[in-house]
């Protein structure tokens, strides 16, 4: 039986309609955005991925649908502890440009 993932659209920035980051369980996993008449998706953490891990589709719907199905073979490919290793570097990322972000203020 075919386990279901529960993915979160949200527009990166406010004023952008057509360019949303895609979370799952509170990590942003990738994009989804507009490219000429298409929409192109990517996931994107911090690890070595497949080509098939990045395409294009005719909506937003069928682009959020095709980074779905890629990232449940990116779950089922990659150990937890691999993974985890994932979630640890860009929590590390998100705490350096944090303190970036507070010595440049």
């Amino acid at each position: 039986m075919k386990q279901s993932i529960s993915l979160n659209a949200k527009l990166r920035w406010p004023d952008v309609k057509d360019h949303y980051i895609i979370l799952h369980d509170g990590h942003v996993i990738g994009n989804v955005h507009r490219s000429g008449d298409s929409w192109s998706w990517s996931i994107s953490i911090p690890m070595g991925l497949p080509d098939w891990s990045a395409g294009n589709a005719s909506s937003l719907h069928d682009g959020i649908k095709a980074l779905g199905n890629a990232w449940a073979g990116i779950l089922k490919s990659t150990s937890a502890e691999r993974l985890q290793r994932a979630w640890d570097l860009e929590r590390a990322a998100e705490a350096r440009n944090n303190r970036l972000d507070s010595n440049t203020s």
